[in-house]
């Protein structure tokens, strides 16, 4: 700003403290004064301003006019005000003129174009005031060329949302914080049966089955701090039917909430079928573990049975024989009693080994002498060759529950291999594999074909076993070559099972 604008201003200022006619100024000096501040004002406002007389010439304006049409002030005085209009706005452009002449006020809006071409949408105003002793307008212009680019903007997202949320195959629904319902989109209607106008009528919680509402309420409180909510609601049809639902739920806006709900019925209803047949299959396959070992108790029930028949039972028979001859008769007496205590003493041998095969060893038993003891037994009575080669740590201390298996493991197979295999020679192994106990038992019989024998009691047995302890088993055999049993057990001490 020049000095002479600030000695206009300050002209001005003294101007505003004296009342018209005021001795300290002539009339002349005041006009010039008030028009330097005019132009001042005019030139400070934010949008375009300009003065025509009735004939449309153009009398004042400021730089924004200049600088928002492109022309120059030498333009601007040649040019009339429909030349910034396209022809098809004059018609629209005169009568809002003649309205300001005729009412003393109007305003619109409408496109300027400017020198380049361009089209600026304007909001314009204008009075009729006499100025010079005429009739004109005095008329001001704001630039709405970014709002209404910032509007149709807003309209096409809006439009987008719209199509989108209209369009989407997943039910969504706003409220606002109440519950009470404010937008729906098709699919929403559809999957309750409601129309949208029903909807638009009612709150949220009216589609939420009561039971469960009161058990669960909703948690608007949390959605309003703007935390995203998941949740697993059972909801109502129109017709009264449930409809289980999954809805992802978020705040929108300032004060609504929008979910997209999800119909999950079909989908739990298969879940629990399908849970359903797994315990099924969980249960059947128990009845089947049981009904083995049932078999297999009453297998050994009848073993023992016929042990106790056909050698006990024949031995202390033999003994009543031999005593009661002893009795009747006194030649060759310490004979008879000599043999009978020659048959006691067998028959004592013959419950001890089958208290050995069937009593379960006391807690605490040395894993490493029971197996031994047990092979001694065997090797006695059924007269095969058993080694046995066991490298597992002194200071590794098993739980008992898994030395009495291991131990239960080894008999189980060793009965199969004398009862199947025709074996003439089996070999035992045990020894550590990292964290791993592994068992390996390997017999030159007859051998059998898995596929075949795979759900026998006895290995059903040993593999129970085994996975009841997180173990692997696997069978390496084919008739001819023998069998190998090869289990892996992790190691479980005492000190993992108290922790």
């Amino acid at each position: 700003m020049n000095i002479k604008s600030n000695k206009a201003i300050e002209n001005a200022l003294e101007i505003l403290s004296f009342p018209d006619g005021s001795p300290s100024y002539s009339f002349t000096n005041r006009l010039i004064e008030e028009k330097e501040l005019s132009d001042l004002v005019i030139n400070c406002l934010p949008g375009i301003f300009y003065l025509q007389d009735h004939t449309g010439k153009y009398l004042r304006w400021n730089h924004n006019f200049e600088k928002a049409s492109g022309y120059s002030r030498k333009e601007i005085e040649k040019m009339h005000p429909l030349d910034f209009f396209d022809p098809s706005d004059h018609d629209k452009m005169n009568g809002a003129t003649r309205k300001v002449y005729k009412e003393g006020y109007n305003e619109t809006e409408a496109e300027i174009i400017t020198k380049i071409g361009d089209r600026k949408l304007y909001f314009l105003n204008g009075i009729s005031v006499i100025y010079g002793g005429k009739l004109c307008l005095l008329g001001t212009g704001i630039d709405l060329t970014e709002r209404e680019r910032a509007q149709q903007e807003i309209k096409g997202n809006e439009k987008k949302y719209r199509s989108l949320f209209e369009q989407a195959s997943d039910p969504i629904l706003v409220t606002d914080f109440k519950g009470n319902i404010t937008e729906v989109n098709g699919s929403f209607c559809k999957l309750f049966g409601y129309t949208k106008k029903e909807l638009l009528r009612m709150n949220v919680t009216s589609l939420i089955c009561p039971i469960q509402l009161k058990e669960k309420p909703m948690r608007n409180d949390l959605l309003m701090k703007g935390k995203h909510l998941f949740s697993d609601r059972i909801m109502v049809h129109k017709d009264g039917s449930l409809i289980e639902t999954e809805a992802n739920l978020k705040k929108f806006g300032e004060d609504r909430i929008m979910g997209i709900v999800r119909d999950v019925t079909e989908i739990r209803k298969l879940q629990r079928a399908i849970e359903q047949e797994k315990m099924e299959q969980i249960d059947q396959e128990q009845k089947k573990i049981t009904r083995a070992v049932i078999k297999a108790q009453e297998r050994e029930r009848n073993f023992i049975g016929k042990e106790l028949h056909d050698n006990v039972n024949q031995l202390l028979a033999s003994t009543r024989m031999c005593l009661s001859t002893a009795k009747l008769t006194s030649v060759g007496k310490k004979d008879f009693v000599d043999k009978s205590i020659r048959l006691i003493d067998a028959t004592i041998f013959e419950i001890r080994v089958l208290s050995r095969k069937h009593v379960t060893p006391l807690k605490g038993f040395n894993l490493k002498e029971q197996i031994q003891s047990m092979i001694k037994i065997m090797e006695e009575g059924i007269g095969f060759k058993i080694s046995f080669d066991y490298t597992l740590p002194d200071h590794l201390e098993i739980l008992d529950d898994l030395k009495l298996n291991i131990y239960r493991i080894i008999q189980e197979h060793l009965n199969n291999v004398y009862k199947h295999a025709s074996a003439s020679r089996v070999q035992i192994k045990m020894f550590p594999e990292d964290k791993w106990i592994h068992v390996l038992i390997h017999d030159n019989g007859i051998g059998f074909e898995v596929g075949i024998k795979k759900n026998g009691v006895g290995i059903v047995n040993i593999v129970n076993r085994v996975e009841s302890f997180n173990g692997k088993v696997g069978f390496e055999t084919n008739p001819g070559v023998g069998c190998k049993l090869d289990i892996r057990i992790p190691m479980v001490s005492r000190t993992r099972e108290l922790s």
